[in-house]
């Protein structure tokens, strides 16, 4: 299904600032669409006579049944079908009219028949029609489309709640809806219709206060009656209301009654002609959802500590092996006890990173370069100087894929600085990228090559069987091992590629 954008860009005249007025209010909707208790949907004209219209957007209330089964969204209307949402459009009046919902017996398929009664129809349809004005200009129709008012009894709660909808079709059609940039304060908390609803008048009194709203606030400590009275008369602080006044923007703040008791109070401000005419006040108890936040935060503290302390431990554990290299007088166990210093190293750069991460994600550009510099520093001499170039990236990796990777990378840095290029100018070449499938690493060096028949399963070695291990046995991946260059026989390139998911499907190379 084609976004709002394209679908308005493909099908209506709208220019871009309409159509991204269009979205704003399609992402600000949810509020009044409750409010409602009935379905919006969105028209906007595919021509400049208004001829027929295309369904850009519709949203289904949380509060009240849904009039539409299916999804209208990029459906084309003609206006002749539909000669309210034309009227609607051109005279820029709000309006009501009924619709009936027929329903064929042969083919099942829904009919709306607009301003006419049919034998065969089942329920009657309420259609608010509602101009969306922009920068003065009428872009598009908002309908509310329920049941009608006579087909049941609405109760009281209901109908504040329609009333509240209509002072919000105001400010569409006067433009003033969506409202500008609302502050934030995470979305896992933002109230609804549904957890409680209270409105203010323009001097903060209290109007309106639903049942929810009055037990959240009765979570607050509050037991006095709402209706007549401010905010601060009853204890909490109305700087958020008076901000949502002031500024006309949404405004939020959450209120810590205790440890364990915790509301939220979205406010809304209610404009008309120009002028605040009152808040609408969302409420939501958190308790529970805080109270979860904390162990949430709580265990990412006690995970970040131990990654600290591994990072400790691996890193003492280095150290005493490059104490013990020292002392040795072969260097064929030198070189052996470093390496193994190295690989243990490279382990300790990736808990590090993780230990200063909530999450379990992995800057791996940054262990990357880290770990080619401690391979660097470990075989670099004044006789042998070592030049080791690092290209690409790859991004976040979680750390089950990083940690295996940097100790290949090692050993791939380590076996290519073996069989570089002898003497001075010894060359080494890193890259990192992924593609649509695989994360790839590609180490060069600008030795002799690979041996004529060699063999990955018979000649290699403790490195590249560590590598093989690695890669192969717990990432799933793929190495391959040939000339770095199809022109130069000289040097060697190892690649391995992982599947960026486990679930995708091994390559083999």
């Amino acid at each position: 299904m084609a976004s709002l954008a394209e679908l308005a860009t493909a099908n209506t005249p709208l220019s871009n600032a309409a159509i991204s007025h269009l979205q704003r209010l399609v992402g600000s909707w949810a509020l009044p669409c409750d409010l409602a208790f009935a379905d919006l949907l969105l028209y906007a004209p595919v021509d400049s006579d208004a001829s027929s219209f295309v369904v850009l957007g519709h949203i289904r209330s949380s509060t009240g049944p849904t009039s539409h089964a299916g999804d209208p969204v990029g459906r084309i209307v003609a206006s002749s079908a539909r000669p309210m949402v034309q009227r609607c459009f051109i005279d820029g009046l709000r309006f009501e009219s009924p619709m009936a919902e027929q329903v064929s017996s042969e083919t099942l398929d829904t009919t709306v028949l607009e301003g006419q009664s049919n034998s065969n129809w089942t329920r009657s349809v309420m259609v608010d029609h509602v101009p969306v004005r922009h920068e003065g200009e009428i872009i598009a129709v908002l309908t509310r489309e329920g049941e009608a008012g006579f087909t049941r009894i609405h109760s009281g709660l209901e109908r504040e709640y329609r009333e509240l909808f209509q002072r919000f079709a105001v400010m569409v059609e006067e433009g003033t809806f969506p409202l500008g940039r609302p502050e934030k304060l995470g979305e896992f908390r933002e109230p609804r219709v549904g957890d409680g609803v209270m409105v203010l008048d323009r001097e903060r009194r209290i109007e309106f206060a639903s049942p929810n709203a009055v037990s959240a606030l009765h979570r607050l400590g509050v037991q006095a009656e709402l209706i007549g009275r401010g905010l601060d008369s009853i204890g909490i602080d109305d700087a958020v209301v008076r901000r949502a006044l002031e500024t006309r923007l949404s405004t939020i703040t959450e209120i810590d009654h205790s440890d364990d008791l915790s509301v939220v109070l979205r406010c809304h401000p209610l404009l008309a002609r120009g002028r605040s005419t009152g808040v609408l006040v969302l409420t939501r108890d958190v308790s529970e959802l805080r109270s979860r936040e904390r162990l949430l935060v709580s265990k990412d503290a006690t995970i970040r500590e131990i990654h600290h302390r591994v990072k400790n431990n691996l890193q003492t554990i280095q150290s005493l092996l490059q104490l013990q290299s020292r002392r040795l007088t072969s260097s064929e166990a030198k070189n052996a006890v470093a390496q193994s210093a190295r690989r243990i190293g490279s382990i300790a750069i990736v808990h590090e990173t993780l230990a200063t991460d909530a999450t379990d994600e992995v800057d791996f550009d940054s262990v990357v370069r880290r770990v080619v510099k401690l391979v660097q520093e470990g075989l670099t001499s004044p006789d042998r100087p070592l030049r080791v170039e690092v290209n690409g990236g790859v991004g976040e990796l979680p750390g089950e894929v990083a940690m295996p990777l940097a100790v290949a990378l090692v050993e791939l840095v380590q076996n290519a600085v073996d069989h570089a290029r002898p003497g001075a100018g010894a060359s080494v070449e890193v890259e990192v990228a992924r593609d649509h499938r695989d994360l790839v690493v590609r180490v060069r060096d600008d030795g002799a090559g690979v041996p004529d028949g060699f063999s990955l399963d018979r000649d290699a070695g403790l490195g590249l069987a560590i590598v093989r291990t690695f890669v192969v046995s717990d990432l799933g991946g793929t190495i391959t091992i040939g000339a770095a260059s199809a022109e130069d026989p000289r040097g060697t390139l190892v690649e391995i590629r992982v599947p960026r998911r486990r679930s995708d499907p091994v390559v083999v190379g």
